[in-house]
This record gives structure tokens, sequence and C-alpha cells, in this order.
């Protein structure tokens, strides 16, 4: 198993895949400068880069309450670690 950051295009693509409910959701994703995206479901493209992951849900956190919505967060190998409703 290879210990590399993973937000890719192909990561994007899932994510933007899944996207099939009404409710809002922001994933938290590490890159491959060792830095966190925010990636609104449904979207290829990460709306802010962060140099912290808790910046990056801090942000996420911040659209995901006034969407009513959900923040999923990834660990730096990409599995799903957390989820938080609003």
């Amino acid at each position: 198993m290879q210990n590399k950051k993973i937000y890719t295009k192909k990561l994007g693509s899932l994510v933007a895949r899944g996207a099939h409910s009404s409710l809002a959701r922001y994933h938290v994703i590490a890159n491959e400068s060792s830095k966190w995206s925010v990636v609104s479901e449904g979207s290829t493209k990460a709306l802010k880069i962060f140099e912290t992951k808790q910046k990056a849900i801090d942000f996420a956190t911040t659209f995901a309450v006034n969407k009513k919505g959900e923040v999923i967060i990834h660990t730096e190998f990409g599995q799903v670690a957390e989820r938080m409703a609003f």
C-alpha cells in the first residue's frame, strides 16, 4: 500500500458522480502537495486549499452550517474518517 496524498482528478470525478442528494456535502481531502482541499460534492475543483486540515474543516463547516449540509472529513490516505451533519 502506497502512502501518498490522494486528491486527484480521479477522486474529484468520483465525488462529482456521487452527488445525487439535495444535501450540500463538503469533502475535506488531502492533496498531493501536503495541503488540504475543500471540495463541494458534485464538483471536481476545490473551493479552497489550506495549509492545515483544521482550517479546511472550519471553512467547510461554515458552508455546511449555512446550507444545512454535511462535512465529510477524509484521512490523508483518502478513507472517510468522520462525517458531521448540520
